[in-house]
């Protein structure tokens, strides 16, 4: 599971469990993050867990990354899934334009930063 030790993962899982622990236990709020940080957070969370899955799973290896165009079918998976299904189910779900620009800022995110092979282990022969 080398895939979810990287720190900026943890970040962002840290950050995600701080504003909801703010929003929801302590009562702060913060509109604009309140409204958008959830959903960009939830491509580069959700795909590097997928990613992880995806090189142990099937074993691809460390060096496997999602390539653009796999992305980019998961990006719309997630738009479909939370701009659409999600607001026909329930009304506390609604259909925002900013949600899909925040998951795709997202998924951009992830894929510059996070979808990366992992390094090889260099042995030291001192």
């Amino acid at each position: 599971m080398a895939t979810i030790n990287k720190p900026i993962f943890w970040g962002l899982a840290l950050l995600f469990l701080a504003h909801q622990l703010s929003q929801k236990v302590l009562g702060i709020s913060f509109p604009f993050l309140d409204q958008y940080l959830d959903t960009f957070l939830l491509p580069p969370l959700l795909l590097t867990g997928l990613l992880a899955e995806w090189r142990d799973l099937y074993q691809l290896g460390e060096r496997y990354i999602f390539p653009a165009l796999v992305l980019v079918l998961l990006t719309v998976v997630l738009l479909i899934t939370s701009e659409m299904v999600f607001p026909s189910l329930s009304s506390q779900f609604t259909a925002d334009p900013y949600d899909g620009l925040s998951i795709a800022l997202g998924s951009l995110f992830f894929y510059f930063f996070l979808n990366r092979p992992l390094q090889e282990r260099k042995i030291s022969s001192v």
